[in-house]
């Protein structure tokens, strides 16, 4: 199963029950359609908690290939070179490289999160699916969500849902 998950990370794919690859934040159903968009107003979220990371931490990402042609490991950059997180291993190739350096400058441009309970759950809110917040700060309203993960729990009590809810990126 680690081979698998492997392949599915190197994809830019999640992993589901069924060994179903799709794109990561693609926002899609299995039959293609657009996954339903999610409301979220302030007077259903019981608890919520929304971090802000800095931005600049790095200016660009470098990864190294080897060049089986020329027998010499070359340097790949996403960004810029200025203050740039360099990547560990060496890849197969220039294409690899690249893909990976470019996953992991889209990584850290989950620049905030979202998490938030609900004390009466919901099942509607689905993994993948674009969520739009009303009536929180304005920093949380104007930006465009993605639902990352949802867990569901039930007790003797109610039934609740916990959402952690990522910035929906641009693909490159």
């Amino acid at each position: 199963m680690g081979i698998v998950a492997r392949a599915a990370r190197t994809h830019q794919s999640g992993l589901r029950d069924r060994m179903l690859f799709t794109k990561v934040a693609e926002a899609l159903t299995i039959s293609g359609l657009a996954m339903p968009a999610v409301t979220l107003t302030r007077s259903v979220s019981d608890r919520h908690r929304y971090s802000a990371t800095d931005r600049d931490a790095y200016t660009g990402i470098i990864a190294y290939c080897y060049d089986k042609a020329n027998a010499e490991r070359q340097l790949v950059i996403a960004g810029s070179d200025d203050d740039a997180e360099e990547l560990r291993p060496t890849y197969a190739s220039r294409t690899d490289a690249c893909r990976q350096s470019r996953m992991a400058a889209r990584a850290q441009r989950g620049e905030a999160t979202y998490d938030f309970t609900l004390d009466e759950g919901r099942v509607d809110i689905l993994p993948e699916s674009p969520l739009t917040a009303r009536g929180f700060k304005p920093d949380i309203d104007a930006t465009p969500w993605l639902v990352k993960e949802v867990v569901d729990s039930l007790d003797d009590n109610s039934f609740g849902t916990r959402v952690q809810c990522e910035v929906k990126g641009e693909e490159f």
